[in-house]
């Protein structure tokens, strides 16, 4: 099992002392001691105010340059976008960003990528939120395409009479890893169809953002996961597929350690290979100090993770 580790202080109100670039080295560098096998940001670049003062409202850095600058100062973790919201970005300058990243962390970039599903958000910059599956289907095509560092075709709006060429190539070959996000039928076909990993994001029943199935625990998980192995199968899929799950969603955590090690048993069974999330008393929403999340870390560390590792 993988686990990854989310950043801490960006739930509102943020907790300045942990929106730092300083404690961000500090805990990606505590993260790759203590085993975490990535450290992930998502992206909100201009989330609205209702949506702020729901329970999942939270403020963002940029995701791109972040994670460059994590992987500054680390040598192996890999760098998670959990989730960057490729609608949000023109496709060729999206496809920039991740090669660039690719590059200045030697090749530790995961691409984790999302749709977006907030309205205002899209409206605030611009994008035509009912366009959002095209839009997102085109920058991935682009991405991919843009790696291969061949002259590619301009398309839609973006056509011109010449070609584009992107150099220079990612690392990774043919391109980083490509983890879905969603729990859609479109999502998890995505996922099967082009995708190394689908990271199902947990989603409550009726919210007000989100009109997709829920995820609310295992059975759905399972559920939903049925009918991607399904999927695969019809279409011929035979390469691993990945499934990445946030940890406080899908386990208890105040069962025994004994019992969480369980729950990571039974996600285990339904396909899970990593898990993702803040972790420990100090990662949490409630983080409120640098030394906190870094005790959090390492206590996650030595009661679940090292559990979890093979020797």
């Amino acid at each position: 099992m993988k686990f990854f580790c989310g950043f801490p202080g960006r739930w509102v109100p943020i907790v300045p002392e942990l929106m730092t670039g300083e404690a961000h080295h500090r805990i990606a560098i505590a993260a790759e001691e203590a085993g975490y096998y990535g450290i992930h940001t998502d992206e909100h670049p201009a989330p609205v105010t209702s949506w702020l003062a729901g329970p999942g409202g939270h403020h963002c850095l940029d995701p791109f340059v972040c994670l460059a600058s994590v992987a500054a100062v680390t040598t192996r973790i890999k760098v998670l976008t959990y989730l960057t919201v490729v609608t949000y970005r023109h496709p060729f300058l999206f496809a920039k960003a991740a090669t660039t990243l690719d590059i200045m962390s030697n090749g530790r970039l995961i691409l984790g990528v999302g749709l977006g599903y907030m309205k205002g958000e899209a409206d605030a910059l611009g994008v035509d939120f009912d366009r959002r599956n095209e839009l997102f289907d085109q920058a991935l095509d682009v991405f991919r395409r843009s790696c291969t560092g061949e002259p590619i075709e301009q398309f839609g709006p973006y056509a011109t009479d010449d070609k584009v060429v992107m150099l220079p190539r990612p690392l990774q070959l043919p391109h980083p890893p490509i983890w879905i996000g969603g729990t859609s039928k479109a999502s998890r076909r995505r996922a099967v169809d082009f995708g190394q990993a689908w990271m199902p994001t947990p989603r409550a029943r009726n919210h007000e953002y989100h009109k997709v199935p829920p995820l609310e625990n295992k059975d759905d998980l399972r559920e939903l996961a049925k009918w991607m192995w399904d999927y695969a199968a019809q279409v011929g899929r035979t390469e691993p597929l990945d499934i990445v799950v946030t940890y406080h969603k899908m386990i208890d955590e105040t069962a025994s350690i004994a019992g969480q090690l369980e729950q990571i048993e039974e996600l285990r069974e339904i396909g899970v290979t990593g898990i993702t999330g803040g972790f420990g008393a100090g990662l949490g929403k409630g983080a409120k100090t640098l030394s906190g999340a870094l005790d959090g870390m390492a206590k996650f560390s030595d009661l679940i993770i090292k559990p979890c590792t093979p020797a």
